[in-house]
């Protein structure tokens, strides 16, 4: 049997325990590439006879069709159908496993770092004083009494709400199975979505990207908000329409918004927030720790040896 990392890079190779590596040695070969292929030729000679894929980043439509032993794609995220074309994968009966909860804390402090960049302009007086310009402007928002709205309250949207409550601020949240007993435990109180934007003083999202949330935060509930509110995103940029948001921050309509997800990662050349003062941007790092990387690697792994001793875990398709 062979596993192979199309994708992976040294640094997490590093962080592989000895554990790991028994697990997977158990199962056969590992064949594991520190760069991603330049074409998908080259793609398709490093994964064509592998039994599983453990994925970093993208596996193109094409090779996946040219994999005729491959069984299981183990994806090294929570969220792999940006990058995993999963009806493709299903009518191939090949499983897609995701690594839940592998960076709740880690992803939850970077909306917070985003937030508290965002409200306290620490990006534009960090760039101005580098320029020499040593001027305080208005005031910077505080948070005592403030509401913040989470969407999504997961793993990683319950770690926000714990976060922003020890800076003396309300919650509200949105999810999909609210209830009584979840409210009291997160001390949030739930509420429409159109309410949660029109209230919130700072709204972050958390939701995974499916079908049913693309492009749920729309216009029109962008537009809703405060006009000092702020917006950040560490979830996926499939879920806002981003064109609109960055209009209306370059209109002044929003006070700033926070994000570490675009709509094409690396971030291309003419995407709309570049350039835009009020938007703190960040390279999809909110899950960059070495904690949080060893989990997801681990995780990763299991799914592996998981799925091939018929006990399989954290699929996401139904192959």
């Amino acid at each position: 049997m062979k596993i192979v990392c199309p994708d992976g890079t040294a640094e997490i190779r590093e962080l592989m325990t000895p554990e790991s590596e028994k697990k997977l040695e158990a199962l056969g070969t590992l064949a594991w590439f520190n760069d991603r292929a330049e074409t998908s030729e080259g793609y398709l000679q490093r994964v064509k006879d592998a039994d599983g894929i453990i994925l970093n980043w993208d596996l193109p439509a094409e090779v996946l069709k040219s994999c005729p032993k491959l069984q299981i794609i183990s994806f090294l995220g929570a969220a792999p159908r940006k990058f995993v074309d999963l009806s493709a994968a299903s009518s191939r009966g090949i499983a897609v496993t995701s690594t839940p909860h592998y960076a709740d804390r880690e992803v939850a402090a970077h909306a917070m770092a985003l937030i508290l960049s965002c409200a306290k302009r620490i990006a534009q007086f960090n760039s101005q004083m580098h320029r020499g310009i040593y001027e305080k402007g208005d005031f910077t928002a505080e948070f005592e009494g403030k509401i913040l709205g989470v969407v999504g309250l997961g793993g990683i949207g319950a770690e926000v709400a714990r976060l922003a409550q020890a800076f003396g601020m309300r919650v509200l949240s949105w999810t999909h199975h609210p209830t009584p007993e979840r409210a009291r435990k997160q001390g949030v109180e739930f509420v429409a979505l159109e309410e949660l934007f029109r209230q919130s003083d700072i709204v972050t999202l958390h939701v995974t990207h499916t079908p049913e949330t693309e492009k749920m935060i729309t216009r029109k509930l962008l537009e809703s908000m405060k006009r000092d509110a702020i917006l950040v995103n560490t979830a996926r940029a499939e879920l806002v329409d981003n064109p609109a948001l960055a209009q209306l921050l370059r209109d002044g309509r929003l006070a700033a918004a926070g994000l570490d997800v675009f709509d094409e990662e690396p971030i291309s050349n003419d995407d709309p927030f570049l350039g835009i003062e009020n938007a703190v941007l960040t390279p999809h790092v909110g899950a960059n720790t070495a904690k949080a990387q060893g989990n997801i690697l681990e995780i990763a792994v299991d799914n592996i040896t998981a799925f091939f001793s018929g006990h399989p875990q954290n699929i996401i398709n139904e192959p």
